[in-house]
């Protein structure tokens, strides 16, 4: 009788931290006074997951930067199937971290790119934010330059910086994985062989303002297959190709490795330094 009386209180003490845990993958943190003397950047920055991407896609990246540099996960933002809206916490006074979750983890970049203009319109009427960072992984990188090139003129809010993650910016299918990585070679001039989101982005690229910095990663899983399991280097650094047609300031980090992989390079340490130093100069 007391063994089971043991066992219960340990499961229910595992259960317990398992479901805290789990909140707080999606939970925005309310403890906002963490050295606040050292910081230095008061630009919120936010995160959009990829294709079926979920609380745990930046939950982890945001937990390390709280802890190493002086962040705060101060605002998660759910979007609904439909659009609607769902803003917890505020905006911390310096390097907020906004966390955004969709509800419909399959919604296409191009509906996504919508919401996100409605998330700016939110963060500028009711938080008085005028400028912002953006950060995605995989398809969320589809989302944020659908947004620059076709939503953020209309919107009286500025981009400062911006981090893509494993951005398939030349692959035919941008939300689905495919039996073999899609690789097209790159040429002087770009990709040699370019699919449609290449094409429309290429497009509508004078409409990203000058002074927007862009920090494009990929991952080579080894130097003979030259991807990450998912996006071919390729494609990720062809973005390159496309911001040439602007005064953008870009710049690359490949890592290579078995912590380049495509569901690592959010995890990968290294990653972390490279976009603190981007975003907070630190």
């Amino acid at each position: 009788m007391f063994g089971i009386l043991i066992l219960c209180i340990v499961v229910f003490l595992v259960g317990f931290f398992v479901l805290k845990w789990y909140h707080r993958m999606g939970s925005p943190h309310q403890n906002f006074g963490l050295a606040d003397a050292k910081l230095d950047s008061s630009i919120p920055t936010i995160f959009l997951p990829g294709y079926f991407g979920n609380r745990f896609s930046f939950g982890f990246m945001l937990n390390r930067f709280e802890k190493k540099f002086w962040a705060k996960k101060s605002m998660v933002i759910r979007v609904g199937k439909l659009g609607n809206m769902k803003v917890q916490g505020d905006l911390a006074n310096k390097r907020s971290l906004i966390q955004v979750i969709f509800t419909d983890h399959s919604s296409k970049a191009v509906v996504q790119a919508n919401w996100l203009k409605d998330i700016c319109l939110i963060l500028n009427q009711q938080f008085n934010v005028d400028s912002i960072n953006l950060v995605g992984h995989s398809m969320g990188c589809i989302t944020i330059f659908w947004f620059l090139t076709h939503q953020l003129k209309d919107l009286p809010i500025q981009v400062k910086r911006v981090v893509a993650i494993a951005g398939p910016f030349n692959n035919a299918e941008v939300a689905k994985n495919t039996k073999d990585v899609e690789n097209y070679p790159n040429g002087e001039h770009g990709p040699k062989k370019r699919m449609p989101i290449y094409d429309a982005l290429l497009h509508s690229v004078k409409n990203i303002p000058d002074d927007v910095q862009v920090l494009n990663i990929a991952g080579s899983i080894n130097d003979q297959v030259f991807h990450d399991g998912e996006v071919s280097v390729n494609s990720a650094i062809s973005l390159r190709y496309i911001l040439k047609q602007t005064a953008v300031h870009y710049r690359e980090l490949i890592v290579r490795g078995n912590r380049a992989t495509h569901w690592k390079l959010h995890e990968n340490r290294n990653v972390d330094q490279t976009i603190a130093k981007f975003l907070w100069n630190i």
